[in-house]
């Protein structure tokens, strides 16, 4: 896999509640291969005022190919009116790590990863 085939892909939300939502929906269609969470604060102009916030900001690991279908998972599921939904694409990386994402979301016949509740911590 090329690393022109994979991508990360950004968004952020106002609570830990929609990005479990979120990241599950995602991990159990297999369309991302991981899914991390940073907490930031973001200062943006809407409707006229500057609003500042705290923010979790969630980057994906995916490949390009699956951007579309991720976005419209993230619209359908995400609490903002207008969610940052950001694709950055990969120029480079460790081989393992590309084959690591390539095989993670393949389309797996009657398997399923399992629910965040009960992903072990460390992974």
């Amino acid at each position: 896999m090329k690393p022109s085939e994979c991508c990360m892909i950004t968004t952020t939300t106002d609570t830990k509640e929609n990005a479990d939502i979120i990241t599950e929906a995602l991990l159990l269609q297999h369309l991302v291969a991981c899914v991390q969470y940073i907490n930031i604060e973001s200062s943006y102009s809407w409707q006229g005022k500057v609003v500042s916030s705290s923010e979790l900001q969630l980057q994906m690991k995916t490949k390009t190919s699956f951007f579309n279908q991720i976005k419209d998972e993230i619209e359908e599921l995400h609490t903002y009116d207008v969610p940052e939904i950001v694709m950055v694409p990969l120029l480079d990386a460790n081989v393992s790590y590309l084959k690591w994402i390539d095989e993670e979301t393949l389309e797996k016949q009657g398997s399923a990863v399992k629910p965040l509740s009960k992903v072990p911590t460390g992974l």
